[in-house]
């Protein structure tokens, strides 16, 4: 395993705590841990492939995973929706602040690799 991913690893998972325990202060979302851990999952997983790829695909191979992120989140996000109709706000909320993070970070990590 090299540096990088390493580092954005335990970069990801400091993230993961510590949008947790914000989360925890001001709602208390039923789906925590779940959406956490899928958006942090999906998020390596991204740039795990992302930094594989050659400088040459990195445009249409970086532009495929935000599609495929974005249809997978919103189904994901849907579902959970449906699943807890009370909780709907305080999850919603959750995931679109730990999707932004979480790509932010990768983005982060992608150019100073790249830039």
């Amino acid at each position: 395993m090299n540096k990088d991913l390493v580092v954005f690893t335990g970069a990801l998972l400091v993230l993961m705590v510590i949008i947790g325990l914000v989360t925890l202060q001001f709602a208390n979302p039923s789906f925590l841990m779940l959406i956490l851990t899928t958006l942090a999952v999906a998020t390596w997983l991204i740039y795990f492939f992302i930094q594989r790829t050659s400088r040459e695909d990195f445009v249409k191979n970086y532009m495929l995973t935000i599609v495929l992120k974005l249809l997978g989140g919103g189904i994901f996000i849907s579902v959970l929706l449906y699943i807890d109709k009370p909780g709907a706000n305080a999850n919603a909320v959750l995931f679109m602040t730990a999707y932004l993070l979480f790509t932010g970070l990768e983005v982060g990590f992608l150019f100073r690799r790249l830039g």
